[in-house]
């Protein structure tokens, strides 16, 4: 019976450096993450956390192992199947400035990813955005600022809101709480308990702080220099 959800299985991603000489961020890492299940992977700057994080969507492949989800090799995927699966696979990540159109208002930004990857109305479209806004805690009147207008918590809190929007299956956070003060870090937190309790979306938060990894994960795999190096479950101490 093939598992719902990913398997990464001796994965290895190998980079080349400005002096053509080649240099591995991750080397045989092993994990499966399965639906409705959060988990986290806990690592200092350099770790690799985010090289995986890119390949977990698509952005890159590995040079060696395989990556499959609901069975099927998504390193194998040409655009085309991508655009299929952005509707189950979402990302969110530290700059939200590289998902959001800056020049277009917040509506349009949301609106415009619900018109691409649901089959939504006008009407039920614009229930959805403001249901989000809610539960993000951003107020309506954000609705027609211009996305540059915003604050760095807000332009995070507002990707978060456009990934979530399309009810996703699984999510990879990166980095979503850096550089956030301890009350937007509590509030994007808040946001992902109440939505993962609600839909059951699968999280797997890339982050460098350990309490927030064990606040809203159920595992936490540590990975050090590309290597996954601790499997914790919530209940160990931090």
């Amino acid at each position: 019976m093939v598992m719902e959800g990913f398997v990464v299985d001796q994965v290895s991603k190998t980079y080349m450096d400005e002096n053509q000489r080649p240099f591995q961020v991750l080397h045989n890492v092993a994990f499966s993450w399965s639906s409705g299940e959060n988990i986290a992977v806990l690592g200092e700057s350099g770790s690799g956390k985010s090289t995986l994080a890119r390949l977990l969507i698509g952005i890159e492949k590995p040079n060696s192992g395989t990556i499959t989800w609901n069975g099927e090799d998504i390193t194998r995927w040409k655009s085309s199947t991508w655009r299929e699966k952005r509707k189950h696979i979402q990302a969110v990540f530290q700059d939200a400035s590289g998902t959001l159109n800056p020049a277009r208002s917040v509506y349009h930004n949301v609106e415009e990813a619900l018109r691409n990857l649901t089959h939504l109305d006008r009407r039920q479209r614009q229930m959805r955005i403001d249901e989000l806004m809610e539960l993000t805690h951003m107020d309506s009147h954000l609705l027609q600022v211009p996305v540059r207008q915003l604050s760095g918590g807000e332009q995070r809190r507002l990707s978060l809101l456009r990934a979530l929007s399309i009810y996703p299956q699984f999510l990879v956070l990166d980095e979503v709480t850096s550089g956030l003060d301890l009350l937007s870090t509590d509030a994007v937190l808040q946001v992902l308990e109440r939505y993962h309790e609600e839909f059951g979306c699968a999280y797997l938060l890339i982050t460098h702080d350990r309490q927030t990894a064990y606040r809203i994960s159920s595992r936490v795999l540590e990975l050090n220099r590309g290597v996954f190096v601790r499997e914790a479950i919530r209940t160990e101490s931090i």
